[in-house]
């Protein structure tokens, strides 16, 4: 299917997949549905559930938990847990990967110097070419020997610490249905959405799963923008040839955007240059408006934005965050938007990879991070060496930063004495992990007074969460393998870690990381597919910004050139007038596109897309001597989609809001210790023994072969590791020794489950399902009895017998089995205990669906992780 901009894509799936289901009868273990991110797969989700309830498809709701509805990256990494033993293995996100190579690539011939994290991210760069276009280890071996050598070093090395990467899960992925096409056998439905974006190695996975099976895609060859990922638009092009039998449809209404901006974007790709496409038809008939922006100066262009946006909200108009700022490049356009904001108080949130370190607050602790390093710098661009901040100067530049960041709070007069002595504690190895060194620098800084309830606070809290990830991103990947922190060299390591990659890769939260903060969102294009506002600006389109001035330009690769299309990797004037043309239909009332004329003194032209395709009929000029009219807008406020929550997130909720707040949605991380992640190898390693009990193992030697074989602990170094491991397998055994005829019971182990409650869902796995007289018998393994309650895990048991009662299963018993001593204690199940739970539950999300985050101080406040910088602690 062809859809074009705003034509309804997400409701077209949507109705499909309820047709699937009603209609046809499909069993939803069959359906497949591939979303481009995490956001539109809730989206559809949430459709989906909507419209099933309305068609009286109850039973089916409570099924959906098995159709899989996600992006492709998450559907591998949860292909390759349950079916091809990745279990004890983790993820690593782009940030994680970027901390993980920079430690280990010393060994991997990627040159070292001061230019080490280009090299680390020009092999990571290249090694993503060498995955997405499916390049043979053997032509890399003939054509790029060295790198191909380096490929294999960095895949054991992973293998080793047990991480997977984005793109290896795809071609694992690939691997194993290749060598067992079985294995996704059950899908005889696959839905693929923005299938103009996908790459070579994803289409080699969509082909193999649909070989048995339907196949539906949709896509607009209008809004291929992730040509520099690695996206190839020949997969949509080519897609009739190679299913021969496919039936295209086309979808040419714009049911988003007012008929001006429909006639603008329809004239704007008719300036495409190698594919001519259909006009766009208007669905909304009311007014809005298309205007473009001619001002003097970047500054008067920015000044003249914040304006109309003022009097927009002055005049109830719309909401802060009903309104969307986007440019080509956040990096270079953004900055004099950020500082006008931040004097006019406009609140904001700033998207691009630049945006968490354009944060004030943020600069501010990681100058003072900076400080404690030896030798610590801090520049404000990582490509300015010459503009750096060193020495004692990062004290004063970073206070200085803080208070220009909360002038409301007052720190102490003797703060520069209380940071030496914070200083002092780090050089001494007085803390037991980064994140505790710096809780106690946001202690200092008086982060406890910050107001979570004011909006401004809030996002500086959020960025300050953020900035606490990108911490553990580092540690984490500084401690695999049970190595202990050198603090002088791995705070130096640090620096080098913010200045040569994070502050050009991090992003500020997003609008749904913070929810319910009312904000002017500036991002990039390329964040804003999938988006729309009411009111769009695009500001900054000058020659050399927008065409950006670096399309075109040969990058460096570490694989030879002609081993794969590499102008597609490096982008064309096509490829950024498909950009623009996503731009302009984000914007559903009123559109603004605008120039400057000069910059620092310096005359600035026209974008050519200005003057060959936007100044067109319809579109009226304006310039800082004029209002933007005040047009009528249509606002629909939040969309209500349906939530999904763990059980595990319920219980945080209920032990306290605010730590759910904190944790969650802030994304502030507790400490990491050698014993992290022992319950996880516990729980896997009984998982395997089930399985190998199937084979015909007894209990006991499937336990101990399960511990040999898979127990690990990533943090812990070499001796310690050995010696959890031979307690670890002790325990156990005792355990299938004491409880083998438990064993014997089992049915089912690590079952997935996800059913309505509410307007939400919860989501869970099962450990372990008993076959039991008269039904069957759920229980939940548990390394020991310090870290959860036992009113907490009935609940989360209770939630789960819910889901399973939901699907027609009978649960007759519910249970605890306590690893450490082999003890089991039973949780009650009925039909009154699962709806009270099912009614906490309710509250719960309620609660965190209205942003109500209350704290809750009391006897556990002395084993929060946040003890330290929570205002409201009693620990």
């Amino acid at each position: 299917m062809i859809a074009g901009a705003g034509a309804g894509k997400t409701e077209t799936l949507t109705r499909r997949i309820v047709k699937l289901l009603l209609v046809d009868g499909v069993d939803p273990r069959h359906i497949v549905a591939f979303t481009f991110t995490e956001k539109a797969a809730q989206s559809m989700k949430s459709r989906i559930y909507e419209r099933l309830r309305c068609l009286g498809g109850d039973e089916i709701c409570a099924r959906l938990g098995e159709m899989y509805v996600g992006t492709i990256h998450a559907f591998c990494f949860q292909f390759l847990h349950d079916y091809c033993n990745y279990g004890a293995y983790d993820a690593l996100d782009e940030n994680q990967e970027m901390a993980f190579l920079l430690r280990f690539g010393w060994g991997m011939n990627l040159l070292g110097g001061r230019n080490y994290s280009e090299h680390c991210e020009l092999f990571l760069q290249s090694l993503n070419v060498a995955y997405s276009e499916m390049i043979p280890d053997d032509v890399l071996d003939r054509r790029a020997h060295v790198f191909s050598r380096s490929k294999r070093q960095y895949e054991e090395i992973l293998t080793a610490h047990r991480r997977l990467t984005f793109n290896r899960m795809i071609a694992l992925a690939v691997h194993h249905i290749e060598e067992n096409p079985g294995l996704v056998s059950q899908i005889r439905h696959l839905i693929v959405d923005e299938y103009q974006d996908i790459n070579t190695a994803q289409e080699r996975l969509i082909q193999l799963i649909s070989e048995t099976g339907n196949i539906f895609i949709v896509g607009d060859p209008r809004q291929t923008i992730y040509q520099f990922r690695g996206s190839n638009a020949q997969c949509f092009e080519n897609f009739a040839q190679v299913y021969p039998d496919t039936t295209t449809i086309s979808i040419s209404q714009n049911r988003r955007s007012v008929p001006s901006i429909v006639h603008l974007a329809n004239h704007f790709a008719d300036h495409f240059e190698r594919e001519h496409y259909n006009h766009l038809e208007e669905v909304r008939t009311e007014g809005g408006g298309v205007y473009l922006g001619e001002f003097v100066s970047d500054i008067t262009e920015a000044e003249w934005i914040a304006d109309q946006i003022q009097e927009y909200v002055r005049t109830g108009r719309c909401n802060y965050g009903d309104i969307g700022i986007l440019f080509r490049s956040v990096n270079t356009s953004g900055p004099v938007f950020i500082d006008i904001f931040r004097d006019r108080h406009i609140p904001f949130i700033v998207g691009g990879k630049v945006g968490l370190f354009r944060r004030s607050e943020v600069q501010a602790v990681g100058k003072l991070v900076a400080w404690v390093a030896r030798d610590g710098f801090f520049q404000r661009n990582k490509f300015d060496w010459r503009n750096q901040t060193r020495g004692d100067d990062l004290i004063e530049s970073g206070l200085a930063d803080w208070r220009d960041a909360v002038p409301e709070i007052r720190l102490p007069d003797d703060v520069q004495n209380l940071l030496q002595d914070w200083k002092a504690t780090v050089q001494g190895r007085g803390f037991p992990h980064i994140t505790a060194m710096y809780h106690d620098l946001l202690t200092v800084l008086g982060f406890q007074e910050l107001d979570p309830d004011n909006t401004e606070h809030a996002v500086i809290m959020a960025n300050l969460g953020r900035f606490g990830t990108l911490l553990t991103d580092f540690e984490t990947a500084n401690r695999l393998g049970g190595r202990a922190l050198n603090w002088d060299g791995d705070m130096n390591s640090l620096c080098w870690f913010m200045n040569t990659y994070a502050m050009g890769a991090y992003e500020e939260h997003s609008g749904d990381d913070v929810r319910g903060v009312n904000a002017v969102q500036l991002m990039t294009i390329h964040q804003s597919k999938g988006l729309e506002w009411p009111l769009v600006f695009l500001p900054s389109v000058v020659a050399g910004r927008f065409p950006s001035q670096m399309t075109g330009r040969q990058k460096k690769w570490r694989i030879p050139r002609e081993l794969f299309d590499v102008a597609r990797y490096e982008g064309d004037l096509e490829g950024e007038r498909k950009l623009m043309y996503v731009g302009l239909t984000r914007a559903r009332d009123v559109l603004v596109v605008s120039a400057f004329a000069s910059m620092n003194g310096r005359r600035k032209g026209q974008s050519e897309f200005i003057q060959d395709a936007l100044d067109v009929e319809g579109m009226e000029r304006i310039t800082e001597r004029e209002r933007l009219p005040l047009h009528e807008l249509v606002l629909q406020g939040d969309p209500d989609e349906i939530q999904s929550f763990s059980a595990g997130e319920l219980l945080q909720y209920g032990k306290c809001p605010f730590l759910y707040r904190m944790n969650q949605l802030w994304g502030f991380q507790p400490g990491l210790t050698e014993y992290l992640g022992y319950g996880k190898a516990l729980h896997f390693c009984m998982r395997v023994a089930a399985e190998q009990m199937k084979e015909g193992y007894s209990p006991i030697s499937a336990v101990a072969n399960a511990v040999d074989k898979q127990f690990f602990l990533p943090f812990a170094e070499e001796g310690r590791h050995h010696k959890l491991k031979e307690t670890a397998k002790r325990k156990l055994i005792q355990f299938a020794r004491e409880r083998e005829d438990d064993m014997h019971r089992i049915r089912e182990v690590e079952t997935r489950i996800e059913y309505p409650v509410q307007r939400a869902t919860v989501v869970g796995k099962i450990d372990v399902i008993l076959h039991d007289e008269g039904g069957i018998e759920i229980r939940d393994y548990k390394s020991s009895d310090l870290v959860t309650s036992q009113e907490e895990v009935t609940m989360q048991l209770q939630l789960y017998a819910n889901g399973l009662t939901r699907l027609g299963e009978t649960v007759t018993r519910g249970s605890v089995a306590y690893l450490e001593d082999a003890t089991i204690a039973p949780v009650e199940i009925g039909e009154e205990t699962i709806r009270e739970a099912e009614g906490v539950a309710e509250r719960r999300i309620d609660g965190i669906m209205h942003s109500h985050f209350q704290p809750c101080p009391g006897s556990a406040c002395g084993r929060c992780d946040y003890g330290t910088i929570c205002k409201y602690c009693r620990g």
